[in-house]
């Protein structure tokens, strides 16, 4: 990373350059340093006081950024990244970025923070001064996203799904990220472009490959399943099981750990197909999972079909507290022996309500936030010495 300066807002779906809200209507807010010059640790103290903000929070070492990400430090509104070679994992620095997705980022050099006798730093914290980029998306360019794939721009990280009764360990799920600056990119900024492209098979493979590796290098210990999400039309295709092995050859990785998400991006329109295609896969060793499953959801009909487990959609889940007859949907579906996989599980309370009704697994932001693979050993270790009794709650500053 080169350049002297570089800001530009983490949006999920709007491109960047979009209107940010003039000073007059926000606060300071919190303001996150990770770099280890103490001149550009200095002026964003001094920025930072100057307009009556809280002091920042400087992470300065590889083993601090770790732990603010396995404890889930999050809620900033601006991040200020040195610009230059830090020994620090860059994938460390996406993920505190992904946990304050409102956040404006800032990569500065110490001479940048400290121009204009710190005027230039006051003014990116308090909305007068801007530089837009267009960073929040991948190219549109077939050829360069499939050169992609095949190098060293798909990125994954790692969300854990606990056993709702033990509160150990369960799966990790693994979410694709793109390579970008100065922070990775979330599904939405490339995923649907590479599924329009018809580069679904392509993308699956080098998440396939990349997650068998990462888990493959993991302590014995996290000798658990990891989870890939597959379509139904790659997921249907007759060569899927060849298809699978093959990408799991070179780390020699067992199927049994390997479990397939069935996305709800397209429908399943042969039945008799696709019972026989989770019949070869459980054979193989996947189990298959069917994601994202809603309220009243249309696919009900496909609960009849050897899946291993069905995960519950965050709207569902999010619905339980309030709705009867999402309890009565979820207590029905327990009664027929369907293993569930609550997602976006916030609360110890929904917790406690999932164990209740049926739920065998949770996932979400109270267990833990997507992670790098080597964030992984960390977040196990703290979640295992609280036996899961007291999960780590998401650390807001004062």
């Amino acid at each position: 990373m080169n350049r002297a300066i570089f800001l530009t807002k983490i949006q999920t779906g709007e491109t960047a350059g979009g209107t940010i809200p003039s000073p007059k209507t926000r606060s300071l807010g919190r303001v996150l340093v990770i770099g280890c010059d103490e001149g550009l640790i200095e002026a964003a103290r001094i920025a930072a006081a100057a307009l009556d903000g809280p002091p920042p929070v400087i992470l300065r070492t590889q083993n601090e950024v770790l732990r603010a990400v396995v404890t889930n430090l999050s809620g900033f509104r601006h991040l200020i990244l040195e610009d230059g070679e830090l020994p620090i994992d860059q994938s460390l620095v996406d993920a505190m970025a992904e946990a304050s997705p409102a956040a404006v980022i800032s990569l500065l050099t110490p001479e940048a923070a400290l121009s204009e006798g710190g005027a230039f730093l006051r003014g990116l914290l308090d909305g007068t001064r801007v530089m837009a980029h267009d960073a929040s998306r991948a190219s549109r360019n077939s050829s360069r996203l499939q050169a992609g794939l095949q190098g060293n721009s798909l990125l994954l990280r790692y969300q854990p799904i606990i056993h709702v009764r033990t509160r150990r360990l369960a799966l990790v799920e693994a979410l694709a990220r793109w390579r970008s600056e100065p922070v990775a990119l979330t599904p939405v900024n490339f995923i649907p472009a590479m599924e329009q492209m018809g580069l679904s098979r392509p993308l699956a493979a080098a998440v396939t490959r990349i997650a068998a590796w990462d888990m493959s290098r993991l302590p014995a210990r996290l000798d658990i399943p990891v989870s890939v999400n597959l379509p139904a039309p790659e997921l249907d295709k007759r060569d899927v099981v060849a298809w699978l092995g093959q990408q799991l050859r070179r780390s020699r990785f067992p199927r049994r750990r390997l479990m397939i998400e069935l996305t709800e991006t397209a429908p399943v329109r042969d039945l008799s197909r696709m019972a026989r295609t989770l019949r070869r896969l459980r054979a193989a060793g996947h189990g298959v999972l069917m994601d994202d499953y809603l309220l009243d959801d249309p696919r009900q009909r496909l609960l009849r079909l050897d899946f291993a487990g069905i995960k519950l959609d965050r709207s569902l889940v999010l619905s339980l507290p309030k709705s009867a007859r999402a309890r009565n949907q979820v207590l029905s579906m327990a009664r027929r022996g369907l293993v569930m996989t609550a997602e976006g599980v916030s609360s110890p309370a929904l917790l406690r309500a999932l164990r209740v009704l049926g739920v065998a697994r949770a996932q979400g932001f109270l267990m833990g936030r997507p992670l790098p693979v080597a964030a992984l050993p960390a977040w196990n270790q703290r979640w295992r010495s609280a036996e899961g009794l007291a999960p780590p709650a998401k650390r807001q500053l004062p």
